[in-house]
């Protein structure tokens, strides 16, 4: 395919990109975490994630389970290190090195819930919008705050490729 023709792919996907910051700035004041300033950045990370799981309805669905065992690790990480309080500076280190060992096993789970990085990935979200948002969150607004940015991101990955791939056949069809 030239340029000419494939410029048409990046262009669909800037104009997808731009509605999604269009709707974000619509759907986040409804988000449960008050004040906040959108949350484009959660989708941006987990669609570029349905692309690194293939780029497939079940890729996407991998993306989806791993940022919710990401949450829940992150979560436990945060709970366990309450708990292992009394060491101090140990806290976090001890939780993490408890919690990393189920994370990192779970690329021997079941194919749906074995993509690692994304757990991690996903971890990393819950504790920046710890660090980001305060007292405004909580864990669980968080979480939920999170899952929908990542379904949105799911459902655009989707649109992607769907559109894409009718586009790139409609070019052959022309030669």
């Amino acid at each position: 395919m030239d340029f000419k023709k494939f410029i048409i792919i990046p262009t669909f996907i800037a104009v997808l990109a731009s509605l999604f910051m269009v709707l974000d700035h619509f759907l986040s004041p409804f988000m449960p975490i008050a004040g906040n300033k959108g949350f484009g950045w959660v989708t941006f990370q987990a669609w570029a994630l349905y692309f690194l799981a293939g780029g497939t309805v079940k890729g996407g669905l991998r993306v989806f389970l791993g940022y919710v065992l990401g949450i829940i690790s992150a979560i436990l990480i945060i709970k366990l290190a309450g708990v292992l309080g009394s060491t101090g500076m140990w806290a976090v280190p001890l939780a993490v090195l408890v919690m990393v060992i189920p994370m990192c096993s779970m690329e021997r789970a079941h194919e749906l819930i074995d993509f690692v990085p994304v757990i991690f990935v996903s971890s990393a979200v819950i504790f920046a919008f710890g660090q980001i948002y305060g007292d405004a969150t909580t864990l669980t607004t968080s979480a939920i705050t999170i899952l929908v940015y990542c379904a949105i991101a799911m459902v655009l990955g989707w649109a992607t490729v769907t559109i894409r791939g009718a586009y790139e056949k409609l070019v052959a069809k022309q030669k």
